[in-house]
């Protein structure tokens, strides 16, 4: 009740806090730590930064590397001003004193006292519990730090790594309930940090259960209403579909109420949890107020102002959703069709007519390439070792088993002389290890560059020294620079980059294009993936369904219910 009374009465500077935080990191400090990564990479001469990177640029680059542990160093204290601002804000506007000058000057002064390895703690802390703490606090620095989804994958196919990865994250729930007091100690008591470790257990003993069940309260209340500001928008737009003329008019306006709403939704969440771990002390308010702040008297004109950008944005939203992407699929299967990277799987996925099949490649012992994605045969041939082991003609005598099918490992001529009959266009993604011999690209590119190009083939790699050498050898064919994370922008001479879905957002899709680059995502399953891929205008998806593809760009396009892109920009739009 206290904090309903609280909201409906403050519920407009709370939006201003939160807006004002989140504004500034989007529009002055993620650039700035974005230029900053930039202009070290430059300074090195580093074309790009990636975890096959990592190792080479800490012995070579000492001096670059000391500059991006400081930006990491500086990115931790800014992660900790935003929750210390927020913090502050809160409890200057419970207290009816709330202006920007004393917020800044609280926090700076906090930071100032506090204990450094507090910071370093709140960043460990925060970032094990990023994936529970969404809802309550979401930072745009921290926006990067999440697993990538082939990588839960991998691990949610094994029993072993999946069992570990559960108690891995009903330890790190356990921990972020026990010790939901230690940064509010630590800001507002100046409690050291092992001190303030020990209180908040102390402080949660007994009540790990009450506090799960007041943060699932609180969670459940913001999914009701955020469903039924979605229920009551979507019934007014079928309504307004009805007349074209206010269609579009009404449909900017409901997508405008529907961000505005999440948005304040959102921002109650967060207020609830603050005031749930502020010291009982800081969190006595006046509910009262005699005096008008300059808060108040611009709140109009502001929310007047992005209330008017927004409108205009979401009915750009709704008549433009974005270009269909190519549609290239993945190991070259179509729904399980087949056995990955085989000749009858192929057969079958051609005639879906995806624009691209992707396949691997990798050299065998006696210098040719066989199509294979697996550095290892046991678990599609049931045999422990390499294809760099084998003679080309051992490898095409196996059988690798799959989904139900089974097939015959495919030489890479056999597998283009079967694309050109059905004139079926490859993007090509060529494997390195350290087993592959000396000359192993420069082979390649002698022995199929001439036919790459003459049908419109491209290629792709993890490995950046095949980019490098395409472009020594083969200049003129498309070569793609797959990045399994997103960093910072790359400078590279590649022609596109195939981007791992994760952590793809509309900033890198913007670079892209302002550099002639292309850029595909992988692997793009879900409807939502699908829907999201072509609202951020990306060239193309790798896809394991290559005919729900299809099917669901056709329906993407074909539907003008403004209702039901209302719905997608549930999803879409908050990207």
């Amino acid at each position: 009740m206290r904090l309903k009374r609280d909201f409906s009465l403050h519920w407009k500077n709370y939006l201003i806090l939160f807006l004002v935080v989140e504004l500034s990191l989007e529009v002055a400090i993620i650039p700035l730590f974005n230029a900053w990564t930039s202009l070290l990479l430059n300074l090195g001469a580093i074309p790009y930064l990636s975890y096959t990177n990592a190792l080479s640029l800490v012995t070579s680059h000492p001096y670059i590397t000391l500059g991006l542990l400081l930006e990491l160093i500086i990115l931790i204290i800014c992660v900790f001003g935003q929750f210390a601002l927020i913090l502050n804000g809160v409890v200057l506007i419970r207290q009816d004193e709330f202006s920007f000058r004393a917020i800044l000057k609280n926090t700076a002064r906090q930071l100032r006292q506090l204990d450094p390895l507090g910071i370093f703690f709140f960043a460990g802390y925060f970032l094990l519990i990023v994936p529970f703490s969404g809802i309550f606090f979401n930072s745009p620095l921290l926006s990067k730090i999440v697993i990538p989804e082939f990588i839960l994958d991998f691990l949610l196919q094994k029993p072993l790594y999946a069992t570990l990865l559960g108690i891995f994250y009903l330890a790190i729930f356990i921990l972020s309930i026990r010790l939901l007091f230690v940064l509010p100690l630590m800001l507002f008591e100046k409690v050291k940090i092992k001190a303030a470790l020990a209180q908040s257990w102390q402080l949660t003993r007994n009540k790990f259960w009450a506090y799960t069940l007041k943060l699932l309260k609180i969670s459940f209340i913001a999914l009701i209403t955020n469903l039924g500001l979605i229920g009551i928008l979507y019934s007014i737009q079928l309504g307004l579909d009805q007349n074209p003329l206010s269609a579009l008019i009404g449909g900017s306006i409901n997508v405008t109420l529907l961000q505005i709403g999440s948005f304040l939704i959102s921002v109650w969440a967060s207020v609830a949890l603050l005031q749930l771990i502020l010291p009982a002390d800081v969190t006595l308010a006046t509910y009262k107020s005699t005096k008008k702040s300059w808060l108040s008297k611009i709140a109009k004109p502001l929310f007047a102002l992005f209330t008017l950008g927004a409108l205009l944005g979401n009915g750009a939203y709704l008549v433009h959703l974005g270009q269909t992407p190519l549609i290239i699929s993945h190991r070259g299967v179509d729904a399980k069709n087949g056995v990955q990277n085989t000749i009858p799987a192929l057969r079958k996925t051609a005639q879906a007519k995806p624009n691209y099949i992707e396949i691997d490649i990798q050299e065998t012992k006696d210098h040719k390439f066989v199509v294979m994605h697996d550095e290892n045969l046991k678990q599609l041939a049931d045999l422990d070792t390499s294809p760099q082991e084998l003679t080309l003609a051992q490898l095409t005598a196996l059988t690798v088993h799959e989904n139900g099918h089974q097939a015959k490992i495919p030489s890479f001529d056999e597998y283009l002389s079967v694309a050109k009959q059905y004139e079926q266009r490859l993007l090509v993604e060529i494997k390195t290890t350290k087993r592959d011999s000396k000359n192993m690209l420069k082979n390649f590119f002698d022995t199929y560059k001439t036919t790459l190009k003459q049908n419109n083939h491209e290629l792709q790699s993890l490995d950046y020294k095949v980019i490098t050498s395409a472009k020594k050898y083969a200049p003129t064919l498309n070569a793609y620079y797959i990045l399994p994370y997103n960093f910072i922008f790359p400078q590279t001479p590649a022609n596109g980059y195939t981007m791992e879905k994760t952590t793809l957002n509309d900033s890198f899709v913007t670079q892209a294009k302002l550099s002639f680059k292309k850029v595909y995502s992988w692997t793009v399953n879900s409807e939502e993936d699908l829907k999201k891929a072509a609202f951020l205008d990306v060239d193309g998806i790798i896809t394991d369904n290559v005919t729900e593809a299809k099917w669901v760009y056709h329906n993407f396009n074909a539907n003008t219910s403004y209702a039901n892109r209302l719905l997608d920009a549930v999803i879409l739009l908050p990207e």
